[in-house]
């Protein structure tokens, strides 16, 4: 028996793991889904009014200039998954102020992204409504902007609501919105390819390559160019979010950096041929009617139908804002969590609802940030801003790709990036000359973005320096020393995180088998969210329950640790960590009969069959904290030896009685049973438990035990030789009886396997 606590941790260290079980596919449409997305329904029209058909160029080199900042985010992602994107990598590589910024920056340039998409419902939402015959036709522009705002901000309340009660699980990315999405865009490139086909004349639109209007012709072509990249910049920017996936893609070192290129790859064909379509429709002839409208009026003129054109673009938009709104909230307030909660900021930053367990402090400041840039900006400005900071990040990462290789060499980085320091070195002037031509796009973007920094300074030198910073801020990944392998290893897969019974049952076994306990819950994803959509403050949440839970085990004088894995599915990362550690015995809880279909439920099922170790399944709903008489059910090839070795532990805890039940229809299976009862009877007296021995003479085995077992406070139950096939989990008759039966129930199922063996039933030969 452990006698303490000897792992060297504490028990409330609780391990978080991602399970890696995203493949090329997934993590290409959860980059997909942000870059696809809203701004390009509405940028294409500005952009257009500003260089005509060289757009086509403009996408093609902001691709590349893209690319190389790509190339260090997968570098960085490949090196530092853990770190959770560029702010932690722009503050590890660049102490002091600048590292402050990255986290600032980050912040902000999410709030305005989320302004953007907002604004864009509303815009599209009162546009929709504008048209002939619509409420709104009616009223003025001025009136229009009024409820464009105030839609936007309704919806924005909405969303941080939401946000501030707490959702579990946040996604950045939808896999289904995304192929909506996909679908919608495709759609308006096919039909606008047709009508161009059945238009020779509209060729025409495409001479001249460089087009401008008026307002811009006073700049030479090529920096007109470069402000027009400056101001679509932002429709590129959703690839980042692919290299947060490192932790949880099953070959990260091939699939990440193959995810990146056909991202970009894929997205720059589909901005390159909007963009041709709707010159190929409108033309650029009256740049005045170039505006963020322009695909829905491209739309209504290619499509048979202009309202089923109108509908198509109007829908594209207002998914692609509602999809993403929800998660950009989340960013932005989790990084301005994690800063007050670093010290970075104001601490009340990183406070949490007392309730609902969420940042509050960190979730209505962004909402109200983004709610300021609704109310004072129109959508081109606040496009214009968003570029910009995101602009200013992709820089310093740019700088911090090249500093983290002088400062952490000898950090394994499965994939470099080539012609290094010359493409980062690239990658870092092109953003920094981006961020000059915008100006002249929209000089209040540079306005905006310097009075942030300043503030950002002013935050950084009047607070944080006063307070003690963190060196690097902690991870959404933490990974420790896994458990010691000593001799024999028990994993108890917890749901109900307030329910000890079946730590309190693993510690007993554990204390016996002189074992290492790992705690271990599951947090489920939805597939089609990222898992690292799954909120930290959630995981948290999780991880102190599991403290609690490992405290409690270790109390008792055992070997104990909590784990947390974040999954797609759960018996998939259950059956996964059996496999990785060589467990002997999963225990696990049961709430009652399984669905219909089911056996014992999806998940237990699959445990009971496929599970490479030994396996308890303890329904423990009205077990009482005394045990004064304990059932086990007797039948010869059964388990049955190792199930009364348990139901020995309890009662000699519980100072309780066992009473072995032998039923059978035949008087030769009766005489049968009558021995082996012996054996677990003379089990029972070796460990000075009270026993007696039971035997009857039914019609229905079943209904026997269910009838027998409500004498008692517990009923125990081994698995047979049948549970090996899949239409059951411990045999026949046991899972009819677990089903039916209405006191709590412990099943157990032995499974023949090389290494440590189980103390718990002395008497062998019962398998």
């Amino acid at each position: 028996m452990a006698s303490a606590y000897r792992s060297g941790k504490k028990p409330e260290d609780v391990e978080v793991r991602f399970r890696r079980d995203l493949g090329l596919l997934e993590i290409t449409m959860i980059g997909l889904g942000p870059t696809v997305g809203t701004t390009i329904f509405l940028l294409v029209g500005p952009g257009l009014a500003m260089v005509g058909p060289a757009l086509l160029l403009v996408f093609v080199l902001n691709f590349v200039v893209t690319l190389f900042t790509a190339m260090a985010y997968i570098e960085l992602g490949s090196a530092f998954p853990e770190t959770g994107g560029g702010y932690l990598w722009v503050k590890t590589s660049m102490k002091g102020p600048y590292g402050f910024l990255g986290g600032w920056i980050s912040w902000f340039g999410h709030c305005i992204v989320g302004a953007f998409y907002t604004v864009s419902f509303g815009y599209f939402a009162v546009y929709f409504l504008a048209q002939t015959g619509g409420p709104l036709s009616a009223v003025d522009e001025g009136t229009r902007s009024l409820v464009t705002k105030g839609l936007s901000l309704i919806v924005l309340v909405v969303f941080v609501a939401v946000n501030y009660r707490g959702a579990r699980a946040t996604g950045r990315s939808s896999i289904t919105i995304t192929a909506i999405l996909l679908v919608i865009v495709l759609t308006y490139i096919v039909v606008g390819l047709a009508w161009f086909l059945q238009q020779p004349a509209a060729a025409a639109n495409f001479v001249p390559l460089y087009q401008t209007s008026p307002r811009w012709s006073e700049y030479p072509p090529v920096v007109v160019i470069l402000m027009a990249m400056g101001l679509t910049f932002i429709v590129f920017e959703g690839y980042e979010i692919i290299a947060q996936t490192g932790e949880e893609t099953r070959n990260p070192a091939k699939d990440i950096p193959r995810a990146n290129f056909l991202t970009l790859g894929i997205a720059t064909v589909i901005f390159v041929s909007v963009a041709f379509v709707t010159i190929g429709v409108l033309g650029t002839r009256d740049p005045n009617a170039l505006d963020q409208a322009s695909l829905a009026i491209a739309a209504q003129r290619a499509f048979p139908s202009p309202l089923i054109g109108l509908v198509v673009i109007t829908a594209g938009v207002l998914i692609g804002a509602l999809a993403a709104l929800p998660s950009l909230i989340f960013s932005a307030s989790r990084v301005a969590f994690a800063m007050g909660r670093d010290g970075d900021m104001p601490r009340l930053f990183g406070r949490l609802h007392p309730k609902y367990r969420t940042p509050k402090n960190a979730i209505l400041a962004s909402g109200l940030i983004i709610g300021l840039m609704i109310v004072t900006l129109d959508v081109i400005q606040i496009a214009a801003s968003a570029d910009l900071m995101f602009l200013i990040l992709f820089t310093l990462v740019n700088g911090a790709v090249i500093v983290l290789r002088r400062t952490h060499p000898e950090v394994p980085r499965p994939w470099k990036m080539p012609l290094f320091p010359l493409l980062p070195i690239i990658g870092l002037g092109s953003k920094a000359v981006l961020s000059v031509a915008l100006y002249l796009v929209e000089p209040l973007a540079w306005g905006i973005g310097l009075g942030w920094t300043v503030l950002g300074f002013g935050v950084y030198y009047l607070w944080t320096r006063r307070e003690r910073i963190a060196e690097v801020a902690a991870p959404i990944l933490e990974a420790f020393v896994p458990v010691p392998r000593e001799r024999y290893h028990v994993v108890v897969a917890v749901d109900d995180l307030g329910d000890h019974t079946l730590i309190d049952f693993a510690a007993l076994v554990a204390r016996v088998e002189d074992a290492d306990v790992t705690i271990l819950n599951v947090i489920e994803v939805p597939r089609t969210l990222p898992l690292n959509a799954i909120g930290r403050l959630y995981i948290l949440e999780v991880r102190q329950a599991l403290g609690k839970l490992a405290r409690r085990a270790a109390d008792s004088g055992v070997r104990a640790k909590g784990r947390v894995v974040v999954s797609h599915e759960v018996a998939d990362a259950v059956l996964e960590t059996i496999r990785e550690e060589d467990v002997n015995l999963l225990v696990v809880g049961w709430k009652g009969a399984g669905r219909r279909g089911r056996i014992l439920g999806a998940n237990l099922d699959r445990f009971v069959q496929e599970a490479p170790c030994d396996v308890v399944v303890f329904k423990t709903a009205g077990l009482k904290e005394k045990l004064d008489r304990i059932l086990v059910m007797n039948a010869p090839e059964w388990h049955v030896s190792y199930a009364t070795g348990y139901a020995i532990l309890l009662a000699k805890k519980h100072k309780a009685a066992i009473t072995i039940l032998s039923a059978a229809q035949t008087a030769a299976e009766l005489t049968r049973e009558k021995a082996y009862s012996n054996r677990l009877a003379l089990m029972c007296k070796t460990h000075g438990v009270p026993v007696e021995e039971k035997f009857v003479k039914v019609r229905s085995i079943v209904d026997a035990v269910v009838a027998e077992a409500k004498a008692y406070d517990l009923l125990v139950l081994g698995a047979s030789s049948e549970w090996r096939l899949t239409q059951f989990a411990f045999g026949a008759m046991q899972d009819q009886i677990a089903r039916q039966v209405e006191v709590p129930v412990l099943m157990v199922r032995k499974v023949r396997r090389k290494g440590p063996t189980s103390k718990v039933a002395p008497v062998r030969g019962a398998e």
